[in-house]
């Protein structure tokens, strides 16, 4: 039989950390944990466990799958608390500067910014990966708004203001210290998901009454209808670009599992989660290949996605 010096010629490489990028076939041998790895190809995404975060309910977040950060929200009651990912585990941090639900975030681990909140809260505070500090207030204070974009360039898009009832179309812009006024997009609606940038912006169902799967794209000037997202939900979780997006969860009438991908034309589905949730933390600075989704309501289970295409595995003996 053939071996695999045979085949391709050299010995199975000794490295201290997986190479970055890895090559569809590629074998080697991690010297750090041990373990053999190859880099294969896997035709459909899929969400696998990660680590539990320490405390469920409702939360804003920013990061990525492997640096990810959740604050404030409802765990239960109004909280204050932060927690970091470190691709494997949850750790407390420094608290959000207020305790708060239905805000929402954007952002890296690093370089995060949480605003807004029940009830009309106009707040805003950065975090830098260390401490929270204050920013500029919303203009109009609302809760269940859309986050697009990163610290120093951020949309909050929509939500909902209380007395009178509005579902509100507006869209202000953060420029890192202040925040002004933006176009609106065409359908007032609150628990939109955001992503992308604010030269191109990405906002994907909502709710009033009822559900939506409305979605709009922003080109830099102005907002436009395009593909609805296959279903209708507020307060889904999302990771991604404009032209490569991810959409999870939400909720209708109950909680969900449903995943969604988005190529800047069409949607299509993807493998569902595990565990049915809204109101989670995403990963507004992951991709659609390497998306989270933590807590939501209910539950302190974390999940992470992982696209088509090349991946790499453990090697063992089963």
């Amino acid at each position: 039989m053939a071996t695999y010096y045979d085949i391709k010629g050299q010995q199975v490489q000794n490295l201290a950390s997986d190479p970055d990028p890895v090559l569809e076939g590629q074998v080697w041998y991690n010297t750090t944990s041990n373990t053999a790895k190859v880099a294969s190809y896997v035709p459909t995404g899929s969400w696998a466990s990660g680590g539990a975060v320490n405390a469920a309910g409702t939360t804003a977040s920013a990061g990525t799958q492997t640096a990810n950060v959740i604050f404030a929200g409802q765990r239960p009651g109004n909280v204050a608390l932060v927690e970091e990912y470190n691709g494997s585990s949850w750790s407390e941090v420094n608290n959000y500067p207020i305790s708060v639900g239905n805000l929402s975030g954007t952002g890296t681990q690093t370089a995060a910014l949480g605003f807004g909140g029940y009830p009309n809260v106009t707040t805003t505070n950065e975090y830098d990966g260390t401490n929270w500090t204050s920013g500029g207030a919303l203009g109009t204070g609302r809760e269940l708004l859309g986050g697009i974009g990163v610290q120093t360039a951020a949309f909050a898009v929509g939500g909902y203001i209380r007395g009178p009832e509005t579902y509100t179309t507006a869209v202000e812009q953060y420029n890192g210290t202040a925040w002004t006024g933006a176009p609106s997009v065409n359908t007032g609606l609150y628990g939109r998901t955001g992503n992308g940038t604010t030269s191109a912006g990405l906002a994907s169902g909502g709710q009033t009454g009822s559900t939506s799967s409305a979605v709009e794209e922003y080109n830099g000037s102005s907002w436009t209808t395009v593909n609805a997202r296959p279903y209708a939900a507020g307060t889904a979780m999302g990771s991604g670009i404009q032209t490569a997006a991810l959409n999870y969860g939400g909720n209708p009438a109950s909680r969900l599992t449903t995943t969604v991908s988005y190529d800047g034309t069409n949607w299509s589905a993807e493998s569902a989660m595990s565990t049915a949730r809204s109101m989670g933390g995403g990963s507004p600075s992951g991709t659609t290949g390497a998306a989270l989704a933590s807590t939501g309501s209910p539950g302190t289970a974390t999940e992470e996605f992982t696209g088509a295409g090349v991946s790499v595995k453990t090697i063992t003996a089963s």
